[in-house]
């Protein structure tokens, strides 16, 4: 691993770390960068800090794009496609826009290599080709009435292509002007599950619904949700333009835990529940959107982990601390298909498990992270600040 100086227009400092994507397996923490400033040298600092990473990455999104097809996507209209998307991005941020173009030229890739890492899920509907994102998570948030430290937290893991680990990063931005934020998620990312410095905290799951290819991708409104101090500017980061696919967030603030079950064209939120416990998987609970868990396949064992996590949480009449989180995401009920999940033999998800498993502290501004199933890993601290 190799370590050096970057400097912000302004000047100012930060140590940033240069990783190869094959070393992250065999490291128990994720590298870690921190960069500050205005977009564009938001963007160039992380670029020139994963330059190494980004395009072993680009390739490997382009042949999971291209897995089960009979006919692979040609690579040069996949970029073409995702260049496309930076018209409807400029039009929800600019900032965002600029940020993605200070990484191209800091990693010394095309913008729309970067592109295509942020709208990995949306480009082959933009070519009529399309097929369901075959993600799954388990988010379980604990209001800070309910916590044993009294800091509200949320926590997932993250069921997915084990293949992304090497890819994966911390990533600290400092952004003028708008909250500071922690991510985990891959070189090139937007945004992703993590926190800010305003008390938000965000985990995702991937949940059943219609595509709209005009819309913007779904990690640019994860992104400015990143940007919201509170539950009204989480639902106007919504708001701002239509999305190009479904999503959930599960969040943790200072005004208890809320879900929001958000569609192309539509959304609803969800309240934590009264003892101050709220748990998602990848099915629709909204009353509104129940209908939708019918008309698609859904990720694995979906309702069986919900129910699972309720059951465990069910035990618990006194306060709720993260190791009893980090307990029930490690739970093998139902194993391999069970909330700490395991490959297995299904057509289409068996290559996954629990890449990591994750808390996350916002007023605390610190994550639990794992690398690895969180059955036999151990969570290392990451720090805001």
């Amino acid at each position: 691993m190799k370590c050096r100086k970057c400097s912000t227009e302004e000047g100012v400092g930060r140590v940033i770390v240069s990783f190869m994507a094959t070393e992250t397996r065999s490291q128990i923490r994720f590298p870690e960068i921190d960069v500050s400033g205005a977009p564009r040298e938001l963007g160039r600092q992380i670029g020139e800090a994963t330059r190494e990473t980004l395009p072993p990455l680009v390739d490997h999104v382009l042949m999971r794009m291209n897995q089960n097809r009979e006919v692979p996507l040609d690579r040069a209209e996949v970029l073409a496609t995702a260049d496309s998307y930076f018209e409807i991005v400029e039009q929800y941020s600019a900032d965002m826009a600029d940020e993605l173009r200070g990484m191209a030229e800091g990693g010394n890739v095309s913008p729309a290599e970067i592109m295509v890492i942020n709208a990995r899920s949306e480009v082959p509907h933009r070519m009529g080709g399309g097929s369901a994102v075959w993600e799954g998570c388990t988010t379980i948030a604990v209001e800070k009435e309910r916590a044993s430290n009294g800091v509200g937290f949320v926590g997932q893991n993250w069921d997915n292509d084990d293949e992304m680990r090497p890819f994966s990063l911390v990533i600290k931005r400092r952004p003028t002007g708008k909250p500071a934020n922690m991510t985990w998620g891959q070189a090139g990312l937007i945004a992703y599950m993590g926190l800010n410095d305003a008390g938000l905290g965000i985990a995702m799951n991937t949940i059943p619904g219609a595509m709209n290819v005009g819309g913007v991708p779904w990690y640019f409104t994860v992104r400015a949700v990143h940007e919201a101090t509170d539950i009204t500017g989480v639902t106007e980061a919504i708001d701002r333009m239509d999305r190009a696919r479904p999503g959930n967030l599960g969040l943790v603030t200072r005004e208890g835990a809320v879900d929001f079950e958000v569609m192309a064209g539509k959304h609803r939120m969800v309240r934590g529940d009264a003892d101050g416990l709220m748990v998602h998987t990848n099915h629709c609970v909204h009353p509104d959107l129940a209908a939708l868990n019918e008309e698609t396949t859904l990720y694995g064992q979906t309702f069986e982990r919900k129910s699972r996590s309720h059951s465990i949480l069910d035990t618990k009449s006194g306060k709720v601390g993260v190791d009893d989180v980090k307990a029930i995401l490690s739970d093998h009920d139902d194993h391999p298909t069970s909330i700490c999940r395991h490959p297995n033999d299904h057509p289409n998800t068996g290559s996954d498990r629990s890449v990591i498993s994750m808390i996350i502290e916002p007023d605390a501004g610190r994550m639990h992270v794992t690398n690895g199933n969180p059955c036999d890993n151990p969570y290392k601290i990451y720090k805001l600040n």
